[in-house]
């Protein structure tokens, strides 16, 4: 039987859908999955999405980090890093370093409101950008389930460059005859992607968030595509190593599914 792909364009509409039997694809490539997939490639242990700023402040100051040596804490709003933290969701600010041992607790505008609202996915979550989409597709491949691509978009608000990551991913996707779709938002995204795909940052010239933001570095960056054979993972972890106390974030897995712990 054939797996069904279908793309959710905003999380402000993720309740019409079903996630009980789906296996979910989180994007929010300007910036936070983009960031994410950067900090885990150089070494990172675990990403962990927190909802607001004061969750994020209580992994600052260590409230629920007992069983952590290191914890690097990052938190944006509207783009710019929330004062008080020293990182926010710039994939560039977590380039050229060594972050073996280290956990990430994040929360940003979008991303990680989308990653709150997939967690009921009944086949697990994983985190797609430009930087790692080829092994994202080859991951799901691996796999026998339906998939559902979560576009995080903006304030609830379609964007342009998740549906172009939601258009490359399906259409690589249905080239497996194991797929198939009867979405109009897979249709509408696939021909964007075709209509964008030999300049991809000239096509967003004229986007929301390029108008709003001068980020073109962050932009051009987080355009580049298969520079990371990187798949994040949804898994559980302990809180607390004398108890048995459960969490849940990211990983690093390969496209073969093994987990790096």
């Amino acid at each position: 039987m054939k797996n069904k792909i279908d793309i959710c364009l905003t999380p402000s509409i993720i309740d019409l859908f079903d996630l009980s039997n789906k296996q979910v694809v989180v994007i929010d490539v300007f910036r936070a999955t983009s960031a994410m997939c950067v900090f885990l490639h150089n070494g990172g242990e675990r990403v962990i999405p927190v909802a607001n700023i004061e969750d994020a402040m209580q992994y600052k100051n260590n409230i629920n980090c007992v069983y952590e040596k290191k914890y690097l804490v990052a938190a944006e709003r509207d783009g710019a890093i929330v004062p008080g933290f020293d990182f926010g969701n710039s994939p560039l600010s977590y380039q050229n370093k060594d972050f073996r041992n280290v956990s990430l607790a994040i929360t940003t505008t979008n991303g990680t409101l989308a990653i709150n609202k997939a967690k009921m996915a009944g086949h697990g979550m994983l985190l797609a950008s430009f930087l790692n989409a080829s092994s994202i597709v080859d991951y799901i491949s691996s796999c026998s389930n339906d998939v559902l691509i979560v576009c995080s978009g903006w304030k609830g608000r379609l964007c342009m460059e998740d549906i172009l990551l939601a258009g490359f991913l399906s259409d690589k996707l249905l080239l497996n005859k194991q797929f198939y779709s009867d979405s109009d938002s897979v249709i509408l995204s696939r021909n964007m992607f075709d209509l964008a795909k030999s300049n991809l940052f000239q096509f967003l010239a004229d986007s929301a968030y390029r108008t709003r933001m001068d980020l073109d570095e962050d932009v051009k960056y987080c355009l580049r595509t298969d520079i990371m054979d990187l798949v994040p993972v949804w898994a559980p972890f302990k809180l607390d190593k004398e108890s048995s106390q459960v969490g849940t974030g990211f990983f690093y897995s390969n496209k073969n599914g093994k987990i790096k712990l």
